[in-house]
């Protein structure tokens, strides 16, 4: 598995702070983040996506990751109470940080949802009830999210390199970006602290 740049960095620094708990000089060099255009997915990809999707509870999660701009962990921490279908909104309890925060859904992404929470049972696992679950009773990983996004991408014949990420994140921005969408606005939805993110 590769990790990220600023993942390996915060595992540095991690083991750096122990050792100096232990009165232990631990030398460690702070890798340079990579500057890279990220990769995107564009409209046509989007479409042939969910498109070769025919289970509504995997819909329903890959449009709510699209269209909430969700990263997987704020996807699989979702409980039932978290979702105002009324207000177009989900509550973001665990974001990046620990930030909570409101995410904007579309109204095709609620018209899934309504069907998906019609044939839901309602499950309680540790005292919540998440909005997703697996058909073995319990919250999804964020890694079995992503191995999920990359069958229905395999389906849809889309070779481009691209993970669930880029899918819900970097993938609505462009679009955004494309149709004119100030980046102000982009930042309030993907509730970044700062435009450079």
């Amino acid at each position: 598995m590769r990790l990220a740049r600023s993942t390996l960095n915060q595992y540095s620094y991690a083991a750096k702070a122990y050792h100096a708990m232990l009165g232990e000089e631990l030398p460690v060099k702070q890798l340079e983040p990579h500057n890279e255009i990220p990769y995107y997915f564009n409209e046509e990809d989007v479409i042939k996506i969910f498109a070769a999707i025919k289970n509504i509870k995997h819909l329903a999660m890959l449009e709510t990751v699209f269209y909430a701009h969700l990263r997987a962990c704020e996807l699989t921490s979702l409980n039932d109470e978290d979702l105002d279908l009324k207000s177009l909104t989900i509550r973001i309890r665990e974001g990046k940080g620990g930030r909570v925060g409101i995410a904007y859904i579309h109204p095709e992404c609620v018209h899934t949802l309504k069907q998906y929470l019609a044939m839901k049972p309602t499950v309680e696992i540790d005292g919540q009830k998440p909005l997703f679950y697996t058909h073995v009773g319990k919250r999804w990983q964020r890694t079995e999210v992503s191995r999920m996004f990359e069958r229905y991408k395999k389906l849809a014949n889309i070779a481009k390199p691209g993970s669930l990420h880029v899918f819900g994140r970097h993938t609505p921005a462009r679009i955004m970006i494309k149709n004119g969408c100030d980046i102000l606005t982009i930042k309030d939805l993907l509730r970044h602290k700062d435009s450079f993110a």
